[in-house]
């Protein structure tokens, strides 16, 4: 089954598809969650209680699926030249986001020096790995779009 599925995608590149995207709509859905989650984390910090933590996580989750959502969606008039801009947006998301990942090490290693209690940013290291990979993603693939 492996196989079937992976050759149906190879046939589906070779005859010059690209990555299935979501429908428009879906834009507002993911804007629609990532805000509903921020504005959930808001009340959350606020309102305190033993569940805070399991909510933050929940909340910060729900803010990567939302940008995620809205990272896959499709712009109204969808062209080759908006794929190869939004690939291009990819591959600078990508180099930047990995230029973080092994920059994160060396600000710890800082910030520990000058901080000696353990700082909260710490454990939530995969939050904001992929948080900046979309949030690159979508800056650059809207400058990439207003140069046009």
């Amino acid at each position: 089954m492996r196989n079937s599925v992976l050759n149906k995608f190879c046939e589906f590149e070779k005859k010059g598809g690209v990555f299935p995207l979501l429908p428009t709509s879906f834009k507002w859905i993911g804007v629609g969650i990532s805000i509903s989650a921020i504005i959930g984390m808001l009340i959350v910090y606020y309102q305190g209680g033993e569940l805070r933590l399991f909510y933050k996580d929940l909340c910060m989750h729900l803010v990567l699926i939302g940008l995620f959502i809205l990272a896959l969606s499709r712009d109204k008039h969808e062209d080759e030249r908006t794929n190869q801009l939004r690939y291009r947006a990819f591959a600078f998301a990508f180099v930047l986001g990995t230029g973080m990942l092994l920059i994160l090490p060396f600000i710890n290693i800082i910030l520990n020096s000058f901080y000696k209690d353990i700082l909260e940013w710490e454990y939530q290291s995969f939050f904001f790995i992929m948080s900046s990979y979309l949030f690159y993603y979508l800056m650059y693939f809207n400058i990439f779009k207003k140069q046009l």
